[in-house]
């Protein structure tokens, strides 16, 4: 679905610029080790996706063009994409990327379950457990579905005011109280049964199939859980509202970007490609097809759907990709997660055991850099 309506944007850009001629190719295979092979050749594409989990470690390879000097000749207006967006593709004061989108996390409440319980979608984390002890007591035996990784988990984690590295992204934020306490406080949620993972736990692929069984009377998913309820469990009504909050609004979001080789061979005609798919005219030929959310404040979200998740973009943190080396923070954060919510499911909430996994993980890859 997302290749057609590309396509279609494609075709839009190719009768506004007759004289620039695209090709639309399909990486086949891993689409990371395949594009690294082909860059790493100069057997790349000149204009391609770059996902926000792997940009940083792309910057720093070197197979990623700068594109400060050609939007600053053209006059591309950068300022209307939201930072928490625009953020994994720049180091150093320069840019290596444009965003084409985002996605955003935010909960999902089951309307009738909620209803049933005498319960509103709450909007603080206090709320929130007050409505998932309502639940549970109410006959939901797992109100809430948690995942163990940094992807959902960190949104939390921003909402107590914490993060996995500092503002700046030059040390360690995951050993501070703020983090600490919101790991402490979703460990506990498992340990007082009032949520579990989806698959280890639950028996399902995804909080989102938990969610659309109704197994789970609260999820927290992106705006991509739209189109699975909607085709799948069409009968369930539910509601879109922000991460509670702890400290402060916060929630994680998710993106690609358009990226230039370095040795892109139609240089000039790749930047008018990627400054109509990524500048206000494109985006919002994208955003219309209702796959994605706009990663501009001057694209309009078109459906109720995207609408009611857009509206968090102005406090989305990027969820991944910070710094390179990202992956592996994330891994030793996931495993150790997922280790603690074990225990926590005996009786033991063990916040350090996750802190002291990741910790060393972000100073070897701030190290690294």
């Amino acid at each position: 679905m997302e290749d057609k309506l590309l396509r279609t944007v494609l075709d839009k850009f190719t009768a506004k610029y007759p004289n620039i001629k695209v090709s639309f190719e399909v990486i086949a295979g891993e689409y990371a080790a395949v594009m690294l092979t082909r860059l790493g050749s100069g057997d790349a594409p000149d204009l391609f996706y770059v996902q926000q989990g792997y940009s940083q470690d792309w910057i720093k390879q070197g197979v990623l063009a700068p594109l400060d000097d050609l939007a600053a000749e053209r006059g591309f207006d950068a300022s209307a994409f939201y930072p928490g967006f625009l953020a994994p593709f720049q180091a150093d004061g320069k840019t290596y990327g444009y965003p084409k989108d985002s996605s955003i996390l935010a909960m999902q409440t089951n309307d009738a379950m909620l209803e049933k319980a005498s319960v509103t979608p709450p909007t603080t984390i206090d709320e929130l457990v007050a409505a998932a002890k309502k639940l549970k007591e109410g006959g939901v035996t797992t109100p809430m579905c948690f995942t163990n990784e940094y992807a959902r988990a960190g949104a939390f984690i921003e909402s107590f005011g914490g993060g996995m590295l500092n503002d700046d992204v030059s040390a360690s934020a995951i050993d501070s109280p703020e983090s600490k306490a919101a790991i402490e406080w979703y460990l506990t949620q498992v340990k007082d049964g009032l949520a579990l993972r989806p698959k280890t736990d639950i028996g399902v692929d995804w909080c989102g199939q938990a969610f659309g069984e109704q197994k789970v009377a609260i999820a927290f998913e992106g705006n991509w859980i739209g189109p699975y309820m909607e085709t799948t469990f069409a009968d369930v009504k539910y509601t879109v509202s922000a991460i509670p909050m702890k400290a402060e609004k916060g929630t994680l979001s998710f993106t690609a970007a358009y990226g230039i080789s370095p040795d892109a061979k139609n240089k000039d005609a790749s930047w008018v490609l990627l400054s109509y798919l990524t500048g206000k005219e494109g985006m919002q030929e994208w955003v219309n097809g209702g796959l994605v959310l706009p990663a501009r404040s001057d694209v309009d979200p078109t459906s109720e759907r995207q609408k009611s998740y857009a509206a968090f973009a102005e406090f989305a943190h990027a969820g991944e990709g910070l710094i390179p080396g990202w992956n592996g923070i994330a891994d030793a954060f996931n495993g150790a997660l997922d280790t603690a919510i074990d225990a926590a499911k005996g009786g033991t909430v063990d916040a350090d055991a996750v802190v002291n996994a990741a910790k060393p993980a972000i100073e070897s890859a701030l190290a690294n850099q």
